[in-house]
């Protein structure tokens, strides 16, 4: 299971909202621009970093939760969103270079978006599955989770 840390902000029937847990600089950031994967996602979603999870041991709004999600999902939706539009681009361009170079780019370009198409119709039915849903695991003692020591680079 991956897991990491939560703050559950709204409840929803059988769901809740959480926002993850900010993590502490562990050294390999930027100094003048900081985490530059932290600064995508936040790119990506301006409303704030929360999402829904089941909520099987009833928590509170306020509430420090573990959240997990099964390593096999987690694989599944990165070898379906990696792997699958690169074959699309592969297989286009491999079969328009039987034309000519301009047609191998142009059918690569289609494969590509046609495999983009074909991700987003398998996975629209995934968040209804066991396997790709986050669900809360465990209530974590605020305590504790203040009382943890920030990584620290090794130099």
């Amino acid at each position: 299971m991956i897991e990491t840390q939560a703050r559950v902000i709204r409840l929803e029937s059988g769901h809740a909202w959480v926002e993850p847990r900010p993590h502490t600089p562990c050294g390999q950031c930027d100094p003048v621009h900081g985490c530059r994967s932290l600064a995508i996602a936040r790119m990506f979603s301006p409303n704030g970093p929360a999402f829904r999870v089941k909520n099987p041991l009833d928590a509170a709004v306020g509430d420090w939760v573990t959240v997990s999600v099964p390593e096999r999902g987690m694989l599944h939706s990165a070898l379906l969103m990696y792997l699958v539009p690169l074959i699309g681009l592969f297989v286009g361009a491999a079969a328009g270079a039987l034309a000519s170079e301009t047609v191998s780019v142009l059918a690569g370009l289609a494969g590509f978006a046609a495999a983009l198409v074909a991700v987003r119709r398998v996975s629209r039915g995934f968040g209804q599955r066991p396997l790709f849903q986050p669900v809360i695991t465990e209530r974590v003692d605020a305590l504790a989770l203040i009382s943890e020591r920030p990584c620290r680079s090794k130099s």
